[in-house]
């Protein structure tokens, strides 16, 4: 009869060394995975199409990947918290639509035309007021955050739809126009977004606040 056990490690620092290693594999996807599908997924792209790899092509990509990047920046806090929002992008529909309607027509129920910076800076308090809302039922009501990010999310897609009239909002001033155009070779929103990045990795690595971010995440109750 054939021995069956010789296949099996024949001892236990064997065992221990397999199940490390599968263990480092694992480890390795967990972290890396992401990184590794993309880089497959470029390279299929490559291999399929002879201009996916073009600077123009790639600028286009980095500059539609730029938008999400800025939302995902968020989410990343909230995930590392354990938690999640599911209204931002309504969020920023909404407030990229306020902002925009506030060059262009006024601000809303007051009708004064503002500068493109002023603007600006009242979509971004609108986004402020819809987390800050977000925040404090799920903190203070200790309501679900999928439950009150699910809802704001559908209220939000209402107010957007009929803040709008389902009517697209264009001809912006040059100099916001400029946000969107390149600095040197690359396109500025990617720049912005790079800068975003550092800023959010600085924030999570070197400060208090990252710290707390990260013990929420690990123990809410514990955390002062």
């Amino acid at each position: 009869m054939p021995d069956h056990g010789s296949a099996m490690p024949s001892t236990l620092g064997e065992s221990s060394a397999i199940a490390r290693n599968d263990a480092n594999l694992s480890e390795f996807l967990l972290r890396y995975g992401i990184v590794l599908a993309l880089i497959a997924l470029g390279a299929f792209f490559a291999w399929r199409s002879p201009v996916f790899l073009t600077t123009a092509n790639l600028s286009q990509v980095l500059l539609q990947a730029s938008v999400n990047t800025i939302v995902a920046l968020g989410m990343t806090f909230v995930i590392i918290t354990s938690g999640i929002d599911l209204s931002v992008g309504s969020t920023a529909a909404l407030a990229g639509m306020v902002a925009a309607t506030a060059m262009k027509t006024g601000l809303p129920l007051i009708g004064v035309v503002v500068p493109w910076p002023v603007a600006v800076g009242v979509g971004l308090l609108v986004g402020l007021i819809v987390g800050l809302g977000n925040g404090l039922l799920i903190t203070r009501l200790r309501i679900t955050p999928f439950i009150v990010t699910l809802g704001s999310l559908s209220v939000i897609r209402g107010l957007v739809l009929i803040y709008s009239e389902g009517r697209p909002v264009f001809g912006f001033p040059e100099g916001f126009n400029a946000i969107a155009g390149k600095t040197g070779p690359f396109p500025t929103p990617v720049l912005i977004a790079a800068a975003l990045t550092f800023i959010s990795w600085f924030i999570l690595r070197f400060t208090r606040l990252g710290e707390y971010t990260y013990a929420i995440g690990g123990n809410e109750e514990a955390t002062p």
